[in-house]
């Protein structure tokens, strides 16, 4: 494996545009391949296929410009047509607050046709976003 600056440059671009509320990089580099995965930081964002570009546009188009997310630490790498990439992000929300969540994504090299499946475009076929919660807070104890 090697590292990606495509890919770290990729999720950079994702979040700005998240920033903004523009939809635009959704079809571009969202897998409709039923077998694709969205997992997010809610306990019913659990997506597949062509429903993660839906929830996504609506994400955007709902709540987009309302909050900034900013990442940091954000790395990736690639062997082939597979990629990965993981960031810490902190979103700041409308009133002042924020949330700090932790995102990683699964690329794939993909085309253009309606099944996706050979190309030079990265397209998310996994993503998931978790927000961390202390293993005391949830009564995890590791044995010693």
């Amino acid at each position: 494996m090697e590292r990606a600056p495509e890919l770290e440059d990729l999720g950079r671009d994702w979040f700005a545009a998240a920033s903004r509320g523009d939809a635009s990089l959704i079809d571009r580099h969202v897998s409709a391949l039923p077998d694709a995965r969205l997992i997010g930081s809610d306990p019913t964002e659990w997506l597949a296929g062509p429903a993660i570009a839906r929830f996504l546009r609506g994400e955007a188009e709902g709540g987009g410009g309302n909050a900034t997310f900013t990442p940091s630490e954000t790395e990736a790498y690639s062997e082939g047509s597979v990629g990965w990439a993981a960031t810490r992000l902190t979103i700041t929300l409308p009133d002042g607050g924020s949330v700090s969540p932790r995102w990683s994504a699964v690329f794939h090299r993909e085309g253009n046709d309606v099944f996706h499946r050979e190309g030079n475009e990265w397209r998310f076929v996994q993503t998931h976003a978790s927000i961390p919660v202390p293993n005391e807070e949830i009564g995890w104890r590791y044995s010693d």
